[in-house]
């Protein structure tokens, strides 16, 4: 019964913040043909970068944009539930954060319904054109069971990048500054994956793959959907990806719940 009260919880909570955010819909329209031109802009300079060499790797340009569009994808879906965790510390230095400790509802779950980021449309129209373009040019046969996978795969990776956010936000209960630390660990970890993993050192992709999981976020899962051969790494490592990304999410939801134990008002 309480898992139903707070679901119901968080579609209220989410339905306030979606039509307070509906109220500015010049400013809603604008960052979703933003996100739309960025990542086309993304899309055609790899056009650009393997129209002399065709390929990178062995990965061509439509397998790439399968690769960039399912990276894309998750991060919608991650923007919309987890990307103002980035922001945990200006509610700390504020004194603000103090509302969501007073209040009979788990300080987490209350965080993390408090926005919900509709304008993360521009992701998901660009992903589900691009997908079904290269599903297309690719041939991809989509079995029931592989459709089901691509969902579990879209699952982990969002997962996986929200509970890097979560980690990242946690470290204000301790420093009380953390947002510089998405632009250090989160932005650089999220430009890896427009890219085959192949293509990038050893070292680095072993740190992708069991430290910062971002190769499980698009690259093995579209290894296993494309059928592709994933040198340094067994070819079915892919299909964990789901279960990496609820284990990561979890190990992330602990560091908050153990840096919400040190949280100490600033008393602003």
């Amino acid at each position: 019964m309480a898992v139903v009260k707070y679901i119901n919880l968080y579609f209220k909570l989410i339905g306030a913040g979606v039509r307070a955010q509906l109220q500015y819909r010049f400013a809603f329209i604008m960052r979703i043909i933003g996100m739309l031109t960025a990542y086309t802009g993304t899309a055609v300079t790899m056009w650009v970068m393997l129209y002399q060499f065709q390929t990178l790797g062995d990965w061509n340009f439509y397998e790439m944009l399968f690769l960039l569009a399912l990276a894309i994808v998750s991060w919608g879906f991650c923007i919309i539930l987890f990307f103002h965790f980035r922001s945990l510390d200006t509610y700390i230095l504020n004194g603000t954060f103090d509302r969501f400790l007073v209040r009979p509802i788990n300080p987490f779950f209350h965080f993390m319904a408090m926005k919900f980021e509709v304008s993360s449309l521009g992701q998901f129209i660009f992903s589900v054109v691009v997908l079904a373009w290269v599903s297309v040019e690719l041939q991809i046969d989509w079995t029931f069971t592989k459709a089901l996978f691509l969902i579990g795969a879209i699952i982990g990776g969002v997962l996986i990048q929200g509970g890097l956010l979560v980690i990242i936000s946690a470290l204000a209960f301790w420093t009380t500054k953390s947002e510089q630390f998405y632009w250090v660990a989160m932005y650089p970890a999220r430009n890896l994956t427009y890219y085959p993993l192949m293509i990038y050192p050893k070292l680095l992709q072993w740190v992708t793959a069991f430290v910062i999981p971002f190769g499980f976020v698009n690259y093995f899962p579209s290894t296993v959907i494309l059928e592709k051969e994933t040198p340094f790494f067994p070819d079915a490592i892919g299909y964990f990806s789901p279960v990496v990304g609820l284990l990561f999410f979890i190990l992330s939801y602990f560091i908050w719940m153990q840096g919400l134990k040190r949280y100490k008002s600033t008393g602003s």
